[in-house]
Formats: structure tokens, C-alpha cells, sequence
């Protein structure tokens, strides 16, 4: 099937969003979400979702090749891509260029050398770069010998919706590379904010960093004190990595804001998880002790084991995690519903940061926070909840005996 029918299906499942918001993930069978709109501070998101239980699912690749359709001549399109081998979107991005829209991207070091076609069409581009690093490694900001570029994300001066309504400041980031294997080949999310002037300069500024290839001392590029690798706006909130060893951690930072109590929920869907990262098993283990309830489905390595080191496989365990294993699960999302202040909200994080060391202290990565959603409606979070049920419903309980859970 062709990106442009499966682009006419997605349209067709459009909001097609399972309401249960229950203490537990179903045992039902898959709903397979694929997209969702919501209205956060007065801007429409749009989430989209691939899942791979019936096949490949083209419904992110395919919404990503609208919008770059959709921009107008003398609009900017500027892209960040870990790695693409999906002809349709290079296509699309050069169709961009042929009418007259600046198209402007940077690409992970390692697609320097590819033969891929759609890498040669990437060259076409007028305006790219493929970041390397003197240090050898692949980062466009990160000074790392085993940093990458591993940020997924488009910023669009002007473009359409779904609908067909035009906006300005449009952004689209989450957690599915330009590939088959780790795009429509597996579990992914992606979210697109219209019209949030600040979220797109901000985003713009982290794109002008990474293609005048801006590095700091000691690998530091988020700095809160001098305001540096983050941006806020109304719609969401954008942290980015690299940040030096030792400091604080991104996600454990975010998470922080909620209190834990026996009403919290937390959902992790998650490609990787590794011992880099002890203040989060912390955070999550705190959580526990509070009687927050917590859920997680990880992807596996090629053998079928769970992506996850061994040392905090246990102290999930110990804490009272629900956890599973899940092939071809690529997300990098925290879904959580608890006390914020004096409130209970509904908030999802996500972005390309896995769950790794690097990913915190070696990559050029993105940890989005989204505006809250509150009360009886809330369809970004149920979006969410639903993609999540997709793939834990179907994934392989773990236990410390079963350890490496094979899925």
C-alpha cells in the first residue's frame, strides 16, 4: 500500500481514541490508536501513533509527508533526523525545495557514508549538514566520541493541519526515526503543536544550535542557570541534551513537579532503560513507596531479552513495578495522572530521550513536557494510555525469575 492511501486510512482513524482511563491496562486485545487532537492553552496537538501488531503502520511517516506537502513556497522547513532510509519523506522534503520552500536539516554523522537512496536524495537538499564532532563522534552539539544526533524533530514556519486549516509556528517531534525498522516497523509517537510562536523559536534556536554546530565546555549544553537547552512556552516546555555528567537528571527534574500519592498513575513506554540513570529507578522507587501505581513495557534486543540492565530490572522489581517485555517497542514516553500543587492533572512527556546515559549526558536529544489536561476530558493523555495498553497488553509479564523476559 502506498504512504498516500495509508495517509487517506489515517485520516479515516483520525481521533479513533479508546476513553479508559482505568486503574490497570485491559487484558483486552489491542485498540491500535492512531491519532488524536487535543487543545492545550489554546493550541491545537495533534498526536499520531504507529503500531506494528498487524504490520508495518505508515500513519506517522505518512502525516510527517503531509505537512512537508503542505508548506507553502517561501515558508522554512528545517529538520533534525537521526537516520532516514524511507525514499517518500526525502522525496517530500525535495518536492519542498523544488516549489520554492527553504528546506534546511541536519542528520546523524553515521548516514555520511550511506549508499541508501534516500540519503542521495538528502544531499540534494541546498542546505544540509551530517554532524560529526572532532572527537569522532556523530552529535551535531554533543563534543562526545559516543554521542549521536539522536533528536526526531521538524519545525514548519507555515503548513496545515489535518483539517486544512493553515498555521504558522508549527513543530513536530517525538520518538520515531525516518527508517523502517525503528519508524513504522515498530511502536512510536509523535506530536505536532500549531501556532505556539514560543515553542517553535525555541525549538528553532535548538535547531540554529545544532546546525552552527555550537559545542561547550564539558559537553554542557543544558544550563538552567544562563537559560541555555530549554524552552518555555505555553503548549509545552522543551529541555535538551547534552547535559554534563553529575548535574541533574532531565527527566527526574520534570517528574519531580508531581507529588505521589495512592490516586498517581505513571506509564513508561520506553526502547531502552539502562543503569546510567540512577536517579530515575530513585524517582520511580519513591513513587512506589508513596502507593503510586507504575506500569512499564520496554523493547527488546535482537535475542527477544528485555532492553533493560539487570541491576535495575531488580529494583523496579523490589519497588512493585508492573513490568513488561515488548518487541519492537521504540517509544520514549512518561504518561502520568497525579497530584500537581494543589491539583490533579493529566500530563504526557516525551521527545527522543530513552531511558540511557547517553541519551542524558552524550546526545543531542529533546524531553518535551506538555501542557496539562485536566477534568473529564482529556484526549492527548487517553491517546496515550491507549498506545501504551497497545503494547503492554501484548507484551511479556517479567519477573525476577524470568529475567531476561524474553518477549
Amino acid at each position: 500500500m502506498s504512504l498516500r492511501v495509508r495517509r487517506a486510512l489515517a485520516c479515516v482513524l483520525t481521533g479513533a481514541v479508546l476513553l479508559a482511563v482505568g486503574t490497570a491496562p485491559a487484558s483486552a486485545a489491542t485498540s491500535r490508536v492512531s491519532a488524536a487532537t487535543a487543545t492545550l492553552a489554546g493550541h491545537p496537538v495533534w498526536a499520531h501513533f504507529s503500531n506494528p501488531t498487524a504490520g508495518r503502520d505508515y500513519t506517522i511517516l505518512a502525516e510527517l509527508e503531509r505537512l512537508i506537502d503542505a508548506a507553502p513556497a517561501g515558508s522554512t522547513i528545517r529538520g533534525a533526523m537521526h537516520s532516514i532510509s524511507v525514499d517518500s519523506v526525502a522525496d517530500a522534503l525535495l518536492r519542498a525545495q523544488n516549489r520554492g520552500v527553504t528546506v534546511m536539516v541536519v542528520v546523524d554523522g553515521k548516514n555520511a557514508t550511506s549508499t541508501d537512496p534516500a540519503v542521495a536524495t538528502i544531499r540534494k537538499l541546498r542546505y544540509h549538514q551530517f554532524c560529526q564532532n572532532s572527537s569522532g563522534g556523530r552529535g551535531c552539539i554533543s563534543t562526545s566520541a559516543a554521542g549521536d544526533m539522536h533528536t526526531k524533530l521538524f519545525t514548519f514556519t507555515r503548513t496545515t493541519d489535518p483539517n486544512g486549516v493553515a498555521h504558522g509556528n508549527v513543530v513536530w517531534f517525538g520518538s520515531s526515526n525516518l527508517t523502517y525498522a525503528t519508524g513504522p516497523d515498530a511502536f512510536n509517537n509523535t506530536i505536532t503543536v500549531y501556532g505556539d510562536a514560543a515553542l517553535a523559536a525555541g525549538l528553532g534556536t535548538n535547531f540554529a544550535d545544532m546546525w552552527n554546530r555550537r559545542h561547550y565546555s564539558g559537553n554542557d549544553y543544558y544550563d538552567s542557570a544562563s537559560g541555555r537547552g530549554y524552552y518555555q512556552a505555553a503548549a509545552a516546555d522543551a529541555y535538551a541534551s547534552p547535559e554534563g555528567v553529575g548535574q541533574t537528571d532531565t527527566i527526574v527534574t520534570r517528574l519531580n513537579d508531581l507529588t505521589p500519592d495512592a490516586d498517581c498513575r505513571l506509564r513508561v513506554g520506553m526502547a531502552a532503560v539502562t543503569t546510567g540513570r540512577p536517579q530515575l529507578v530513585d524517582l520511580v522507587t519513591r513513587f512506589r513507596a508513596a502507593g503510586c501505581r507504575v506500569w512499564m513495557v520496554i523493547g527488546t534486543n535482537t535475542d527477544g531479552s528485555i532492553a533493560m540492565s539487570r541491576s535495575v530490572y531488580d529494583a523496579l522489581l523490589d519497588a512493585g513495578v508492573s513490568l513488561r517485555s515488548r518487541a519492537k517497542v521504540h517509544d520514549k514516553f512518561f504518561l502520568a495522572h497525579g497530584r500537581y500543587g494543589s491539583a490533579y492533572q493529566y500530563r504526557v512527556y516525551t521527545g527522543s530521550q530513552n531511558w540511557t546515559q547517553d541519551a542524558l549526558n552524550e546526545n543531542d536529544e529533546i524531553f518535551v513536557k506538555m501542557a496539562p489536561e485536566s477534568g473529564a476530558t482529556r484526549p492527548l493523555y487517553d491517546a496515550y494510555y491507549t498506545h501504551f495498553n497497545d503494547a503492554y497488553n501484548s507484551g511479556t509479564t517479567c519477573t525476577k525469575a524470568n529475567f531476561p523476559c524474553r518477549s
